[in-house]
């Protein structure tokens, strides 16, 4: 089940959260997080039970490794280690990019691996990638291995299991042994269903509306200036509203549970800079990949030729990451060439002092120009569809305006007549840009909130606005990586 869906909302949230405040009384808070870690496991099944297994063996494994590795020392504990790494590496290379690497190795020298159209298991990147972290952080001697079930919660808690944020065992656990927050707080409820109010409009009255134009665009061929670009806006606006959605409705989960969880998303379109965009998109998992990536390949440590080429390899992972396809890999590498080149020119942190007012807005639009025209990337199915808005982005001598009725196509509930697409669309598109650009953040938002009037029908609007297009159900886009 999905976040935005009625039987999570209607069933399974519900009977989670009275269940888990029923038991709020037992001893030291271990039934509740029994109860969590089963309802955490049947919302993990329920997409499909045969990776039940998997989820649960990822777990033993780790957790006896991360075991043997705190008993040990030196050589020892770095090869128990290394065998976790295998053993992550290997489980996620062979359920996400077995086809990818037998694809091309086909291709290259003529052999004849069969394909195995495996079915990616649901958020095995994410899972995957924080269980490595915490077998690095005990071989570091930051992080203690406790109980499997205090582990096992660490793992499969369901606001953050499939999508993300990748939290560390010392953030999440403590909170969950902490007697303050085993019972019930009406102010953190309160700004639970806030959150989660915010979320689900984002993803089901936005981003799934903007899926519509940027599935149709990214299916047409001859694009002119107008479609494309409208094409690539769609899907710049979509993301973005579909896994910030989901980022603040795993931050409102968390709160109602009283469990602070991390935001992964801080206004990343307002950034001076590409190097600054990823200080503030997936936020979470740029603090991973400096982390356990870049950090460990030398960073910034060893002179300036190769702190550009840590970077490169960085993201190069970080694309490789996000999907097996030369489209990801060259999304990621383009990332990195950018943020080397604003290390190499001094532009990747803004400068200090007085600077003319215009600069600021121009860097955030050049910014904001190079992302937008890199997602389409990340968007296309393959490099010829890419190619195809390129062109379109690029036809200044046709804009063809009539093209965005076909963007807009049958857009769900919306359904308008073809002379009133092209302003709709236009003025829908314009609207977005400018909440992202000016309006409160989810993190300032939650920050300034108060229980009040105000807030409880801000909540109720946005949620009943929500609900009502729930009927266009479609998963976060983050599920397929």
């Amino acid at each position: 089940m999905v976040f935005s869906s009625y039987v999570f909302i209607l069933l399974f949230l519900p009977i989670t959260l009275g269940g888990y405040y029923l038991l709020s009384r037992c001893k030291n808070g271990i039934f509740q997080r029994l109860f969590l870690i089963a309802a955490s496991l049947f919302f993990y099944a329920y997409f499909n039970v045969r990776y039940l297994g998997l989820i649960v063996a990822s777990i033993a494994v780790n957790y006896a490794v991360a075991g043997q590795i705190q008993k040990s020392r030196g050589k020892t504990s770095r090869l128990f280690l290394t065998l976790g790494v295998l053993f992550n590496v290997g489980l996620l290379g062979y359920f996400k990019y077995y086809d990818f690497f037998a694809e091309n190795l086909n291709a290259v020298f003529g052999t004849d691996f069969v394909l195995k159209h495996l079915l990616l298991p649901l958020g095995i990147s994410f899972f995957t990638f924080q269980q490595l972290s915490f077998l690095v952080s005990v071989y570091r001697r930051e992080e203690k291995v406790e109980r499997l079930r205090d582990y096992s919660l660490f793992v499969v808690f369901f606001p953050q299991l499939v999508a993300g944020p990748i939290v560390l065992y010392g953030e999440m656990i403590p909170q969950f042994k902490d007697e303050t927050r085993r019972r019930f707080n009406p102010e953190n409820f309160a700004a639970g269903i806030f959150m989660f109010s915010i979320g689900l409009f984002k993803k089901a009255a936005l981003a799934d509306t903007l899926a519509y134009f940027a599935d149709n665009g990214f299916g047409m061929t001859g694009l002119g200036l107008a479609a494309g670009w409208a094409t690539s806006l769609s899907y710049t606006l979509q993301i973005y509203f579909d896994f910030s959605g989901y980022s603040d409705m795993s931050v409102g989960l968390g709160k109602m549970f009283n469990v602070d969880i991390p935001f992964n998303f801080l206004s990343p379109y307002r950034s001076e800079s590409v190097s600054e965009f990823w200080r503030r998109w997936h936020i979470t998992l740029g603090r991973a990949l400096s982390t356990y990536v870049y950090r460990p390949l030398g960073g910034n440590r060893k002179g300036l030729p190769r702190t550009c080429l840590n970077l490169l390899l960085t993201f190069f992972v970080s694309g490789l990451w996000h999907g097996a396809a030369w489209t990801f890999v060259l999304w990621g590498t383009l990332h990195g060439v950018f943020v080397t080149l604003e290390r190499i020119a001094g532009l990747n942190r803004p400068k200090e002092g007085v600077r003319p007012p215009f600069v600021r807005p121009a860097r955030i639009l050049v910014t904001f120009l190079i992302v937008n025209a890199l997602w389409v990337l990340f968007r296309a199915e393959n490099f010829a569809q890419a190619a195809e808005v390129y062109k379109g982005m690029t036809a200044f001598g046709n804009p063809a305006l009539s093209q965005l009725n076909d963007v807009v196509g049958q857009a769900g509930h919306l359904n308008f007549p073809a002379a009133i697409d092209i302003p709709y669309i236009a003025a829908y598109i314009s609207l977005l840009l400018a909440v992202v650009f000016a309006c409160r953040n989810s993190a300032e938002r939650l920050e300034r909130f108060v229980p009040s009037p105000y807030t409880l029908a801000a909540s109720a609007i946005l949620f009943v606005w929500a609900f009502l297009c729930l009927s266009r159900q479609s998963v976060f886009i983050y599920f397929n990586f």
